[in-house]
């Protein structure tokens, strides 16, 4: 018995370690980059949703709020671009593989299904 909680201790230790690595990037993409902006439009970010895998890295930023939906199409798409990308590299800094970045900005509604407003690989 005492062998069974042992190991159930370690497989829960090691699946918080594992998820340590994308928390501490998503906490830090938070502080680095607490808003989209294009120098006259700001949109902040409500979460951001890391994940690593063997071979990719998804990075889903959530916007909350049906009027935002407005805001972002105000946003310089040049611009956003420009910062997606510097998220993305953030990202493989951070977690240490050079590995392609799928990066996507989502709407989150409240009663209605997410839209997507932004989808890119770097």
């Amino acid at each position: 018995m005492k062998k069974i909680v042992l190991s159930l201790a370690v497989l829960l230790s090691l699946t918080t370690f594992a998820n340590s690595k994308e928390d501490s990037i998503e906490m830090g993409l938070m502080k680095k980059f607490p808003a989209l902006t294009d120098g006259t439009t700001t949109i902040n970010v409500h979460e951001y949703d890391v994940d690593l895998d063997h071979h990719k890295i998804e990075v889903k930023v959530e916007l909350k709020g049906d009027a935002l939906k407005a805001e972002y199409d105000k946003l310089d798409k040049a611009k956003l671009e420009t910062l997606a990308s510097e998220m993305a590299k953030y990202t493989q800094t951070e977690s240490g593989k050079n590995l392609p970045v799928q990066f996507e900005i989502e709407l989150d509604k409240d009663m209605l299904p997410d839209e997507v407003l932004y989808k890119n690989t770097f």
